[in-house]
């Protein structure tokens, strides 16, 4: 079960609410989708690292709910002042490019938390080509 605060990514000691998850059993069509919203993507970058937000490993789920579009992710930090520049750059990449979709809305979760791990070969390939030992 991840977990979210819905008025900030910031972690709050309050009770925390659920999190939607994505249908169980997605068909191919549905694949297919996401596919190409995960595609859209690619042009979000981490404001911090210059890194796409899927190479890093941010993002953890994708689905549509009719014409909304809904994704789990995180932020290499709860503390990350800059989570509305990552919205604003989700919004503009998915809905400028999929017409089908009126609506994007990204779910913060900390479980599990991000580590270095996660990022995949070409997100380490974009940090070691900065300088960073990854």
């Amino acid at each position: 079960m991840s977990e979210q605060n819905p008025s900030s990514p910031e972690m709050d000691p309050s009770p925390l609410n659920e999190v939607p998850e994505p249908p169980a059993n997605p068909s191919q069509e549905d694949l297919e989708r996401y596919g190409k919203i995960e595609e859209c993507l690619l042009d979000v970058i981490d404001p911090e690292l210059g890194i796409n937000v899927v190479d890093l490993g941010l993002v953890y789920d994708i689905w549509d709910e009719g014409k909304t579009v809904m994704i789990n992710m995180t932020l290499t930090s709860p503390a990350c002042p800059l989570h509305d520049m990552i919205e604003d750059q989700a919004q503009t990449a998915v809905l400028s490019t999929l017409q089908e979709y009126e609506d994007l809305q990204i779910n913060w979760v900390w479980t599990p938390a991000w580590g270095p791990q996660m990022i995949n070969e070409e997100g380490r390939e974009q940090l070691r080509y900065l300088g960073f030992s990854v």
